[in-house]
């Protein structure tokens, strides 16, 4: 399965890189006039441009970039060049109460789109995504681990044991001076917002696998068809104006993409980070940048709205001004190998450790707006070549005569730059034993 990426470059970005590089991109514009409720987009720059001929661009795409209208793609029916007054194809336009970017394509940029997706799976392993994947936990006498969906059969790299880092004993921790670790017999310091919150009792015979660390975490129910919050606010928040926020915790639970951690500076828009996965204990981050800070920096969880819902929560850990959450030393794993879906160990891991993961993973653009892609700049080329050649291989089959030959000379274009292999990224080196 591909893997959740999120580094350098948006789709905002790749998309119109993507088409120049095929000839496929008019350019980028601003209406002029405001989108009403049809099928109308006015922009009076485009005759500056040269497009001042009636219907030079039928037929070609438009996507709205901004505003109410934003990521709607519609085919040009008609278009008229004095007034640069373009009339797409199917239903009405929201209204928009300003003016709106606008993005114009020769091919439709969903199909573009999807020969990126296409792509980024072709041409694995010479252009991947490194994971770090740290949702597998040690429990007593446990040898083997779920391999990572997000990494392919046969390309995990290294495994290593990461001690537990505990949230109150870290000095750096700006919500240290509160339960942080939620180790009071009550639940203090926290805020529950749609939520009940209840302390989760650790036992040994058997072991409370939903306690993380010591002796308590923090029981977390949020109600059907509500949408919670659980958080912890900082002391002093503007002591940290102008400084990186940065903030984890340990989350458990059985159901993907209900819970995701956050960060809200004041009444702002939370800044949130990447959803639980739904695999157990995961270390939920999100960072943002603390600016203009009135009364509250808040960190905590939300959960999105659906069926009643449980989680457990552990070991909250804020940092200001660092680039990175802090983490224990690690201890690689050599004996180990893969079978099916699982990781074997040979080598008892500590129960006051997790596994982290390292492996190789596809690009992953089914989901993109402005999700990021780890993708540089030679990675990229790769990436269009051959995303073009699918293209126009496609192309050939479904052209008429005339056209074919065309199809044929951009598809072989492309084919030669895609076979130069600029832009192959060295794989990540194996740790292991070679027994095992």
């Amino acid at each position: 399965m591909p893997a959740t990426i999120s580094s350098t470059s948006s789709l905002a970005t790749m998309l119109p890189e993507y088409a120049r590089r095929i000839g496929a991109y008019v350019g980028s514009f601003t209406t002029t006039t405001n989108v009403t409720t049809n099928t109308s987009v006015v922009c009076t720059t485009l005759g500056d441009r040269g497009w001042d001929v009636d219907d030079i661009l039928n037929d070609f795409y438009l996507k709205v970039t901004s505003g109410n209208n934003d990521g709607t793609i519609r085919r040009i029916s008609d278009y008229t060049g004095s007034s640069g007054t373009i009339t797409v194809s199917g239903s009405s336009l929201a209204a928009e109460s300003g003016n709106v970017t606008f993005e114009i394509y020769r091919y439709d940029p969903q199909r573009l789109t999807d020969t990126l997706q296409d792509a980024g799976q072709e041409i694995f392993p010479k252009v991947f995504v490194p994971v770090y994947d740290r949702t597998n936990t040690a429990s007593q006498d446990q040898y083997d681990f779920t391999r990572p969906p997000t990494i392919p059969r046969g390309y995990v790299r290294q495994l290593f044991a990461e001690r537990k880092l505990y949230s109150k004993t870290y000095a750096h921790n700006i919500v240290n001076d509160q339960n942080c670790d939620l180790e009071a017999d009550t639940i203090t310091n926290w805020t529950s917002s749609n939520v009940t919150a209840a302390v989760e009792e650790d036992t040994t015979n058997p072991d409370n696998a939903v306690v993380w660390a010591d002796r308590r975490s923090a029981k977390v129910t949020v109600n059907a068809s509500s949408t919670g919050q659980f958080y912890l606010t900082v002391t002093s928040p503007t002591n940290y104006e102008g400084e990186e926020i940065n903030f984890a915790v340990w989350v458990y639970s059985r159901t993907a993409s209900r819970i995701s951690p956050f960060i809200q500076i004041d009444s702002d828009a939370a800044s949130t980070g990447d959803a639980h996965t739904g695999k157990g204990w995961e270390r939920l981050t999100v960072s943002t940048d603390a600016n203009l800070i009135g009364t509250s920096i808040k960190v905590g969880i939300q959960i999105s709205s659906g069926t009643q819902f449980t989680c457990y929560v552990d070991e909250a850990i804020a940092t200001a001004g660092q680039e990175e959450l802090p983490r224990y030393g690690r201890v690689a794993i050599r004996n180990w190998y893969e079978q099916g879906d699982n990781i074997y160990v040979l080598e008892r891991v500590p129960e006051t450790h997790n596994v982290l993961v390292v492996g190789m993973g596809m690009l992953d653009f089914t989901n993109l707006s402005s999700t990021a892609q780890e993708v540089n700049e030679n990675s990229r080329r790769m990436l269009y070549n051959q995303a073009a050649m699918l293209l126009f291989q496609g192309e050939i089959d479904t052209v008429d005569s005339t056209e074919q030959q065309e199809a044929l000379n951009r598809f072989n274009h492309f084919r030669n730059r895609s076979n130069e292999n600029i832009g192959s990224m060295a794989p990540i080196a194996m740790l292991r034993n070679t027994a095992s």
